[in-house]
């Protein structure tokens, strides 16, 4: 199965075109189809011009062993089952071919001067939902003429299985994947800790979404407020999650100090607890970390992500913060099919309303456009994020 990539070729054909490093990392943890990325690099105009030889390294065959069949090539692929060290790349190539431009895969950026990070990002919801030949298409949303049903078994399906490659092609993978990369992190651990890390891990799924607060964590797990601080630091740097903060102008009556944990990749929330995301009032945070991964892969190179919340209770799911302008545009979250503004947009709007550019609120399967105060608020399902 190869999924359409457009956007991110395009966007790899403008760096690959635009530098001159002589190496370039395509750069992304495990099973997001780095492989998959490269065959369709392969199959594209993008590296037309180069003579191209490409080697898959394993444990198996390390590089040391690979030799390059083609005198003639300027362009290495190195594709590898795991992360390689720059310094063995550059004495094979130094020895092999000098004057080659070398593509590689890596589970992490390389900080070094000669070498251009490309950072392969999941398949996202339109990009599962495009082969499944399924087009979101927001005019169609708003006239009223899409499957907004269909879509949403497609999202309902996308959020299960997870933005990586290997998953939505063998559903039964996720949870290999999942208990690979917790065996990794387990390294970091103690054996005797390793069971209160999957139940961390399994807390954290239960309560995603919610003010992440480690004295609530440790007297729920009876543990350790310094375990839980270390686990957490654990989980950031493997992404596995990620945090959320939160918007704050006037920290007397806005919150200030937590953060929301959502997760990096739906299908691990999934695999942490083994059950569907439809349960209970699960389903309203599941639905906003699908909101957050969507926003962010849209919007990541142009705008902050934050919530918001007033110490009296009042709480905006996302804001965004155009950074050239300095702009807001608060987002409301829910899973239920309505067109009523709630009272903490209006609130929202009272204090910022001259920063405001519009108001956005997404539910299940309501597309409608209004205003507040002259202030165009635009409701959309969350397909449509």
């Amino acid at each position: 199965m190869i999924f359409p990539r457009t956007k991110l070729i395009e966007k790899f054909s403008e760096s690959f075109t635009g530098n001159n490093s002589q190496y370039i990392a395509l750069v992304w943890g495990i099973w997001v189809g780095k492989t998959t990325f490269i065959e369709l690099l392969q199959r594209s105009l993008v590296l037309s011009g180069y003579v191209v030889e490409s080697i898959f390294v394993t444990n198996e065959f390390p590089l040391e062993s690979a030799i390059i069949a083609n005198p003639d090539s300027n362009l290495i692929i190195i594709d590898s089952d795991n992360s390689l060290d720059i310094s063995v790349i550059r004495t094979f190539i130094e020895f092999n071919s000098p004057e080659s431009k070398v593509l590689f895969t890596s589970e992490l950026s390389i900080e070094t001067d000669d070498v251009e990070n490309f950072t392969v990002s999941g398949i996202s919801y339109r990009e599962y939902a495009e082969w499944m030949w399924e087009i979101v298409d927001v005019g169609s949303i708003m006239g009223g003429i899409a499957d907004i049903a269909k879509q949403n078994e497609l999202r309902d399906t996308y959020i299960h299985l997870g933005q990586y490659a290997e998953n939505l092609n063998n559903p039964e993978h996720i949870q290999i994947s999942f208990t690979d990369k917790v065996s990794i992190m387990n390294l970091e651990l103690f054996k005797k800790e390793e069971w209160d890390f999957l139940e961390f891990i399994r807390t954290l799924a239960m309560n995603v979404g919610d003010i992440f607060k480690e004295e609530r964590i440790a007297k729920m797990m009876n543990i350790s407020r310094r375990k839980v601080r270390k686990y957490t630091e654990i989980l950031l740097r493997y992404n596995l999650i990620r945090a959320n903060g939160p918007w704050v102008e006037n920290p007397a009556t806005e919150l200030s100090r937590h953060v929301k944990i959502y997760f990096s990749d739906l299908s691990y929330f999934h695999a942490a607890l083994w059950v569907g995301y439809y349960h209970g009032e699960n389903k309203q945070w599941v639905i906003e970390n699908f909101v957050l991964l969507e926003l962010d892969r849209k919007l990541a190179s142009t705008h902050d992500i934050r919530f918001y919340r007033k110490k009296s209770g009042a709480e905006v799911s996302f804001i965004l913060i155009e950074r050239s302008t300095g702009q807001l545009t608060p987002i409301e979250v829910t899973t239920r099919p309505t067109d009523i503004i709630p009272q903490s947009l209006r609130i929202f709007r009272e204090t910022y309303w001259a920063r405001i550019e519009h108001i956005m609120m997404t539910n299940d399967s309501i597309a409608w456009q209004q205003e507040l105060d002259s202030i165009p608020v635009i409701i959309l399902p969350h397909i449509a994020i």
